[in-house]
């Protein structure tokens, strides 16, 4: 009977997204899936058997700013990890910042209110460009996953309202 449901359930979401202009990402292995806006362009996308993570990243329609001076392509992205280090939310925090701390400079770092699940604001400096990130951190059945947002400091503020929606999509199965 469950599984009626949840066919049920699946197919109906299937139907709205194909006529709201989305597609269902799924990711058996680490059994997460989200809908992908249809002006989303899958930008990477790392899947091995042998590895014990996957990341897969999307880039944002342009979107031009003053501030930018430029159009720039904000970045959304989910990574899933398995590890025996990573034992839960805190671990998987604490190894998220500390790869982050690796690749740039953490300019400041805030937890935001959120319902569900452990929220990140967090600004970096990374080869002299500041970026604004917004992470959701997740741990379930033995797995983290980190649902991240990342934009600069003049188009953070203009894509945040997309991300929250696409977040709002995301499920772990």
């Amino acid at each position: 009977m469950t599984a009626k449901i949840l066919g049920t359930i699946f197919l109906f979401l299937a139907v709205c997204n194909g006529v709201l202009g989305q597609t269902i990402f799924e990711n058996s292995r680490f059994k997460f899936q989200a809908s992908i806006p249809d002006d989303w362009m899958l930008r990477q996308e790392i899947k091995a058997d042998t590895l014990n993570y996957t990341i897969v990243g999307w880039g944002m329609p342009k979107v031009y700013t003053e501030m930018d001076k430029h159009e720039v392509e904000n970045a959304v992205s989910i990574t899933a990890i398995e590890h025996p280090r990573i034992k839960n939310l805190d671990d998987l925090v604490k190894a998220e910042f500390n790869r982050v701390k690796n690749a740039g400079t953490i300019l400041n770092q805030v937890q935001i209110d959120s319902v569900e699940h452990t929220a990140y604001i967090t600004n970096t400096l990374m080869k002299n460009v500041s970026y604004v990130s917004q992470q959701y951190f997740i741990f379930k059945n033995g797995r983290g996953y980190i649902v991240t947002f990342t934009a600069t400091v003049g188009t953070f503020s203009i894509n945040a309202p997309k991300f929250e929606e696409f977040y709002k999509t995301v499920v772990i199965l």
